[in-house]
């Protein structure tokens, strides 16, 4: 079964570069509390139908957790989107995401995207 889970293990902050740690935490906080988590459960299912196509179970050579961070824009439009590490499937997600509009987020006075950081297990 697949998790989507919003939470920052020790290990990601040291494994992955300081960008992409710095936009997963920032990502992260912003869907844990108040309407930044009514959000996550929003576009859960559009996530989850993108994983599923992408990467099916048993997908040989996917990694088994992906980190994924985006910047969503008023309209729901992801950018600067980015799934980490590369592996088979992680090409299809991107797209998949960026080709079609997720639900508008909750923008704070005068913000202009939503930043989101997902740790996704994937087996």
């Amino acid at each position: 079964m697949r998790h989507i889970l919003p939470v920052l293990p020790a290990l990601l902050a040291a494994a992955c570069g300081p960008s992409l740690a710095t936009r997963y935490e920032t990502g992260n906080q912003a869907l844990s509390a108040g309407d930044g988590a009514m959000y996550f459960l929003m576009i859960s299912p559009a996530l989850q139908r993108a994983l599923n196509d992408c990467i099916p179970a048993g997908t040989p050579g996917a990694s088994p957790v992906i980190v994924l961070v985006a910047d969503v824009t008023a309209a729901g439009v992801p950018t600067r989107l980015d799934v980490e590490p590369d592996s088979p499937g992680t090409d299809c997600l991107e797209r998949r995401l960026t080709g079609t509009p997720l639900p508008r987020p909750p923008l704070a006075p005068g913000a202009t995207t939503f930043p989101i950081g997902l740790r996704i297990e994937t087996k």
